[in-house]
């Protein structure tokens, strides 16, 4: 981790996001084993999310009402996660001006799962891929 790129993150991906629209979320949400309750709702929220620097430290929070997550991580580090009951080993790098997670199942019935966040423009875009499925989630920046 360098200086530079927590400077790229700070200026880029700091601040609040507002999920606007979505392309293959279900789909994506299948894949990791949600069930059909639960990919609806989800397909129908517009969850927020917040990203934060402090330091060498770096927090990525989602709120969708019905389900908060939270990453405290360091780039490079390896750190515990859980999506849908589902628990990970991830590691969040930077990579071509995109912060990528990738997600090590603790059980070998769940697939690997990888994300990038990049800025578009004005938006924020994440991509997640799991298995043959590629969703995105594009993000408005919330004005503060």
């Amino acid at each position: 981790m360098s200086a530079e790129q927590l400077a790229e993150i700070q200026e880029k991906f700091v601040g609040s996001w507002k999920v606007d629209r979505s392309e293959c979320f279900e789909d994506f949400l299948r894949e990791v084993g949600a069930n059909f309750v639960v990919r609806k709702m989800a397909s129908l929220a517009k969850p927020s999310s917040e990203i934060k620097v402090d330091g060498e430290q770096i927090t990525i929070s989602l709120n969708a009402g019905f389900m908060v997550k939270q990453d405290i991580f360091k780039l490079g580090e390896e750190i515990p996660t859980e999506f849908m009951g589902s628990k990970s080993k991830t590691t969040f790098t930077f990579e071509d001006g995109k912060i990528v997670s990738n997600a090590v199942p603790l059980d070998d019935k769940i697939k690997h799962t990888r994300a990038t966040r990049e800025i578009i423009g004005e938006e924020m875009l994440l991509t997640m891929y799991i298995g043959d499925v590629v969703c995105k989630r594009y993000f408005k920046r919330v004005p503060q």
